[in-house]
C-alpha cells in the first residue's frame, strides 16, 4: 500500500481537529492558546523497544513518554505531531494496530493528532512524537525553582519496569504489569492526569523520572542550585521490602515515568489531601537544603552514591 493511502486510511481519521485539515496540508494550526508547553520524544527499535514487542504497546509508550514530561510541567496534553519511519517488512495489519492504539492513547490523555510526517524506513521502526500542553499556570513548571526548606515529592512506584525487564529476560511472566495486559517495561504506568494540576498549583520545581530516580533527582537539584537529601526508605519500590543493593539498582534503572517535584513544607498537608482526592499516589521522599548535589540515607544512616546514577544520553 502506498504511503499516502495508509495515511489516509489509518492516520487521517485520528486528526479530527479543524487545525489538522484532515492531514491534507504540510502545516497545521495549533488550537491551544498561550501559555503552551511543548515536548518531543523519539523511540528507536532495538534501543527503546524490542522488535518483537507488540506494535500497539510501542504506540502507547511513545505517547506516554511525552505525556510524562507535560504532567511534570503542570500542563495537560493537547495536540500531537507524529514522525513515523515504517519498515517495509511490517504489514498493513500492524500499521492498523499501531494507528488504533495511538488514537486510543492520545484520547485517554485528552490529546489529538494534528499532523507530522511519514517515511519508509530501510531498517527498523523509528518514531517521534511532539506533544503540546495547556499550561495550568502562568507557564510550565521548571526544574530550577526548588528552594531550601522544600519537601521532595514523588508519585507512584519506582522499579516496575526494571522488575518486569528482569522477569522477561528470565523468560517468566512478570508480576509487575503495566497496563492493557503489557509488562511495565513495555508500557509504563503514569500518574493520573490530575498530577498536572497538583504540580501547577504547588510545585516550586518539577521533572519526570525517566532516566533513573537518582540521576533525575540530582539534575533537579543542580538546575535549582541547591542540595537534595533523599531518604531511600521513604521511596515506594516495586516488590516491597528489599536490601540496599536492590534499592540502588531500581533507583538507577529508569523507565519509571513518575513525577518528581518540590514544594514548600507548609503546603504538605494540602498536597497530601489533594493528591488523595485525585487518586494520585504520592510520597515525601526528602528535603531541599542549601548547598549542592544529592545525598542519600536509609534508616538514619548515610548511603554512598553508586558510581552510576542512571541512564546517560549519548
Amino acid at each position: 500500500m502506498a504511503e499516502k493511502n495508509w495515511i489516509a486510511r489509518y492516520l487521517a481519521p485520528l486528526a479530527q481537529g479543524a487545525g489538522a485539515a484532515g492531514l491534507r496540508d504540510d502545516v497545521a494550526q495549533l488550537g491551544v492558546s498561550d501559555p503552551v508547553a511543548i515536548t518531543t520524544d523519539a523511540m528507536v527499535e532495538g534501543v527503546h523497544f524490542l522488535g518483537t514487542d507488540p506494535v500497539d504497546t510501542v504506540a502507547r509508550k511513545l505517547v506516554r513518554t511525552n505525556v510524562s514530561d507535560l504532567l511534570a510541567s503542570g500542563a495537560e496534553p493537547a495536540e500531537a505531531l507524529l514522525v513515523l519511519g515504517w519498515p517495509k517488512g511490517r504489514g498493513e495489519a500492524e500499521i492498523a494496530a499501531f494507528a488504533a492504539a495511538l488514537g486510543d492513547e492520545l484520547a485517554v490523555w485528552g490529546a489529538q493528532l494534528i499532523g507530522g510526517d511519514t517515511v519508509t524506513s530501510p531498517g527498523g521502526l523509528f518514531l517521534s512524537l511532539t506533544l503540546t500542553g495547556r499550561c495550568l499556570n502562568a507557564g510550565p513548571v521548571r526544574r530550577s525553582g526548588a528552594k531550601a526548606g522544600d519537601c521532595v515529592w514523588l508519585t507512584g512506584t519506582i522499579g516496575s519496569a526494571a522488575r518486569a525487564w528482569q522477569d522477561h529476560s528470565r523468560g517468566i511472566r512478570s508480576p509487575f504489569p503495566g497496563s492493557s495486559g503489557a509488562d511495565a517495561y513495555r508500557l509504563p504506568v503514569l500518574p493520573p492526569l490530575a498530577t498536572a494540576k497538583l504540580v501547577a498549583d504547588h510545585a516550586s520545581a518539577a521533572m519526570d523520572v525517566s532516566d533513573g530516580l537518582l540521576i533525575d533527582a540530582k539534575a533537579l537539584a543542580e538546575a535549582s542550585g541547591v542540595a537534595m537529601e533523599m531518604d531511600l526508605g521513604a521511596v515506594r519500590f516495586a516488590g516491597g521490602e528489599m536490601d540496599l543493593a536492590e534499592m540502588l539498582k531500581l533507583a538507577t534503572w529508569g523507565d519509571d515515568y513518575q513525577t518528581l517535584f518540590t514544594a514548600p513544607e507548609n503546603n504538605s498537608k494540602l498536597i497530601s489531601r489533594e493528591a488523595q482526592n485525585s487518586g494520585i499516589e504520592i510520597t515525601c521522599i526528602g528535603k531541599i537544603v542549601a548547598g549542592s548535589g544529592l545525598s542519600l540515607e536509609r534508616g538514619g544512616r548515610n548511603v554512598n552514591l553508586p558510581e552510576t546514577l542512571g541512564f546517560e544520553h549519548g
